[in-house]
């Protein structure tokens, strides 16, 4: 009999191993901590509640040149001096959600 629901199957799941800040050490701290002392002009719903960053950046920590690269070239588009304002940029990413019928 097949599952008449998603939560009823059996599928396995992705998981991908993530070192936090507790656990990180030497350039991936290091990393870490320049990323958090970055991001302190960014608007409080980027920090999270625990101080850590956050999964998407934590997703990263295996390959910390990766890391170093995704978000350097992330933090230059969205938060360089020629970027949208952070509340312009929701509201499009908002909308654009919502056209493609997708969760943002």
């Amino acid at each position: 009999m097949e599952p008449s629901s998603p939560a009823l199957t059996t599928e396995k799941q992705a998981w991908i191993k993530m070192i936090g800040l507790a656990e990180a050490e030497g350039p991936l701290k290091e990393l870490y901590v320049q990323m958090k002392t970055k991001g302190g002009s960014r608007p409080a719903v980027y920090q999270t509640p625990t101080g850590e960053p956050a999964n998407i950046i934590r997703a990263h920590s295996l390959d910390r040149e990766g890391l170093q690269l995704a978000f350097g070239l992330s933090g230059a588009i969205h938060w360089g001096p020629k970027s949208l304002p952070w509340v312009r940029r929701e509201m499009l990413n908002t909308v654009t959600s919502g056209a493609n019928h997708c969760f943002y």
